[in-house]
């Protein structure tokens, strides 16, 4: 059983039943009118132009009303009718291509031929030919723009677009066109179907709609008879003037279209078949008012309204944030395989060096026999890369006689060239896992993305949002979008643009503020993969002021700590340190890339689990070397004071609350040493007057001196730094990198 006789058998109710006959009663009488309405020459489209354009099950109910219209309309000519129905039938026996614009023009030329064909053989003058061709031409252009329309209604009809307005108008028009001449005692057919076409259009869509519909029709109606055209017109003006009835019902709204109607037949002085249109006018709002309503469409979770819009810019958010990570992968992996390499080359190099430098002998052989000497390894090891086993009279001529340790020389080459096999099988796991590893990011973006492609009409209420993105534009951000949300946490505000403002965030903030009529905090700007993301909420009760200072060990230039702070989209501080292994340029890559794909992750509005996973993933792949780094984190929401600090691998941190000091030790391995990362947390509550501290594990701190330097209310940039310099003061101190991190909470003004 087919999918769409399963659909048949399901319908349950009386209503469903309703709604599949009338759709089906609809494409039939279409047929029926569309074929009795059409003349041998004119230029109206019969039955055989809608089914060129029609697709699907359509085809067979505008098939079956076409014939009944050819019947209707007597024999012999139902002959040439049903002829060319059978022509375009033939038409569509061919492959259905999948691209509208080529279908289109397929079906224009499957109409334009039936027409022609059929209706050639009765012309007999040039008039009559000429007259056959613009009816070909017409079936033509009715059945491409059916074929059009089809392809719009998939996506949603949109009238805003004019290709569409333009196949919907010539539709609509060549439509009334032979409509119009269904022409009898009682009223006329094209002018009743008007009437109650343009009503419904109007009262359950658009105005748009209805004035495209009408123009159309109103041309198609004169050009069938322009006798009447004032009586469509009255039509279409009493339509229009009924809309102040819309919102009480459809019956008011209807009364109200016979009404005027009947005043603008009064006023124009129609006498003669005034009694016709009148008539026209009830049946006309009789069948409105039987008409069913528009059924919203449903949608999976997505309505048309700006949660829908800001979700969707979003999902492009994250998927730049997740192409940035995997760029950064590669990036990191590329320098440090460059720079860590273990290569053939230096096999010989590791072997002199365990071997030769306690030999007696090597100034001789790696002074003036260094040329002899280093041609003699690189043989030995390219007879190990042939397959051959070194032994210990393996060393040929002259140096076999100079060397003293044979045996350890081929000994140290074996196990060298062991370990370099090892390596590189290694190097390629790892590679392999690392490919895998991006590969997974770049699928994900692509979901991402896919999701945030669907269609979104513009919310019809953002004088807000509008009034922002011109503050925005002429804050010299490009292409600016803006939404204004009101949720659980209160006024969000969040933006997008390719280029960041020109002016600064305090002062960016308070212009949002006076623009949304609410006080904000100072906004939050980050960029992703060439588009950046402006964030602001309502002003906390709460106020967070931070300050860093950080000391590299020794002479090294870069520290190899890194840190990063933001506020998320709902409005919650965040601060991320991460020390990576050892010291220095190397260390810094490793800190880096954690601090930066947790802090990108997190802004992409992705859970904090699911970041570190990712960040724990991403420094156990990113290269062959052993790479790790720690992660502190504090998460405070300034609204309630509630805080958070995570921990893997990290040194404590210190919390003056009151005349307290707290210290937060938590034990856990650091990101990227393998296995599921496991995160601990320690949450309590923060008050205006305390202060955050945040240390690597460079800095040894004396507690009962920090005590003392956080009872004295000090600015948090002078602290971090008076901090960091005690430490590195001490013995302790000297071994490592330093950073300090601390931040203020303060009551907001």
């Amino acid at each position: 059983m087919t999918e769409k006789t399963k659909r048949l058998f399901s319908l349950g109710n009386k209503e469903e039943w309703k709604d599949f006959a009338l759709k089906k009663a609809v494409w039939v009488f279409a047929g029926i009118a569309l074929e009795t309405g059409a003349s041998d020459l004119s230029a109206a489209p019969a039955a055989y132009a809608l089914l060129a354009g029609v697709s699907g099950a359509k085809t067979w109910y505008v098939l079956a009303g076409g014939i009944l219209g050819a019947v209707i309309h007597g024999f012999p000519a139902a002959f040439t009718s049903i002829a060319a129905m059978a022509i375009v039938l033939a038409a569509r026996m061919l492959p259905d291509l999948k691209r509208v614009s080529v279908r289109a023009v397929e079906r224009f030329f499957a109409a334009a031929g039936a027409c022609f064909f059929s209706r050639v053989t009765l012309a007999e003058s040039t008039a009559d030919f000429l007259a056959v061709a613009v009816a070909a031409v017409c079936a033509g252009a009715f059945a491409a723009s059916i074929v059009r329309l089809e392809s719009a209604l998939e996506k949603g009809i949109d009238l805003k677009k004019p290709t569409v307005r333009a196949h919907f108008g010539v539709a609509a028009g060549l439509a009334f066109l032979s409509l119009g001449a269904l022409d009898y005692p009682f009223a006329n057919i094209g002018r009743l179907v008007f009437g109650a076409v343009f009503l419904y259009i109007l009262s359950e869509k658009s105005l748009e709609a209805a004035l495209t519909a009408g123009v159309a029709g109103l041309f198609g109606l004169c050009a069938a008879d322009s006798e009447m055209g004032a009586g469509a017109a009255g039509f279409a003006l009493a339509a229009v003037a009924c809309g102040m009835f819309k919102k009480r019902g459809k019956i008011v709204c209807a009364l109200g279209y016979v009404f005027f109607a009947a005043a603008g037949t009064l006023v124009s002085g129609a006498d003669e078949g005034s009694i016709r249109i009148m008539t026209e006018t009830i049946i006309t709002a009789a069948i409105y008012v039987v008409m069913p309503k528009a059924k919203p469409k449903e949608s999976a979770g997505i309505s048309d309204n700006t949660a829908a819009m800001l979700l969707c810019e979003r999902l492009n958010y994250a998927a730049d944030a997740l192409r940035g990570v995997g760029a950064g992968i590669s990036a990191a992996s590329e320098a440090l395989e460059e720079k860590y390499a273990f290569t053939s080359e230096s096999i010989a190099e590791r072997a002199a060096d365990r071997v030769c430098r306690s030999c007696p002998k090597s100034m001789l052989c790696w002074g003036e026999k260094y040329e002899l000497f280093r041609a003699e390894f690189e043989r030995l090891v390219e007879q190990l890369r042939t397959g051959f086993p070194l032994t210990d009279n393996s060393m040929n001529g002259e140096c076999a006689q100079i060397c003293v340790y044979p045996s350890g020389v081929a000994n140290a080459l074996t196990e060298e060239y062991s370990r370099y096999l090892s390596a590189k099988r290694d190097e390629q796991r790892i590679g392999e896992i690392r490919r895998i590893y991006s590969d997974r990011l770049l699928s994900t973006e692509q979901i991402l993305r896919d999701l945030s492609r669907a269609d979104i009409l513009d919310d019809p209420d953002r004088e807000a949002e509008k009034r922002a993105e011109k503050l925005l534009y002429d804050a010299g951000v490009r292409k600016p979008r803006a939404f204004v949300t009101a949720g659980e946490n209160g006024l969000h505000f969040e933006a997008y643009g390719e280029t960041e403002p020109i002016i600064d965030r305090e002062y960016l903030g308070k212009l949002i503020g006076q623009t949304l009529g609410r006080a904000v905090d100072v906004p939050e700007i980050s960029g992703s993969g060439g588009m950046y993301r402006i964030t602001a909420n309502k002003a906390h009760a709460l106020s967070l002021k931070l300050g860093a200072f950080q000391l590299p060990k020794g002479e090294n230039d870069v520290c190899g700590d890194c840190y990063d702070s933001f506020t998320d989209a709902d409005g919650v501080f965040y601060v991320i340190l991460s020390d990576g292994m050892g010291t220095g340029s190397r260390a810094r890559v490793d800190s880096a890339m954690a601090c930066s794909v947790a802090a990108k992750l997190i802004k992409s509005g992705i859970s904090l689990s699911a970041a570190l996973e990712t960040v724990n993933t991403v420094m156990m792949i990113k290269s062959s070397d052993e790479s790790y780094a720690t992660l502190d984190i504090c998460r405070i929401d300034p609204d309630s004071g509630e805080c958070a600090i995570y921990k893997a691998g990290a040194a404590a941190t210190y919390i003056r609350s009151s005349d307290r000091l707290i210290r937060v030790s938590l034990s856990s391995a650091p990101a990227g040493t393998g296995g599921k990362i496991n995160l601990p947390a320690q949450r309590l509550k923060v008050s205006a007057g305390d202060m955050i501290v945040m240390i690597t594990d460079g800095a040894v701190i004396d507690e009962r001196w920090l005590a003392r330097e956080l009872s004295a209310p000090t600015p948090p940039d002078e602290l971090s730094e008076r901090i960091a310099r005690a430490a590195r003061a001490a013995d302790s101190g000297k071994d490592d990198d330093i950073s300090v991190i601390a931040v203020e909470v303060g009551n907001r003004r």
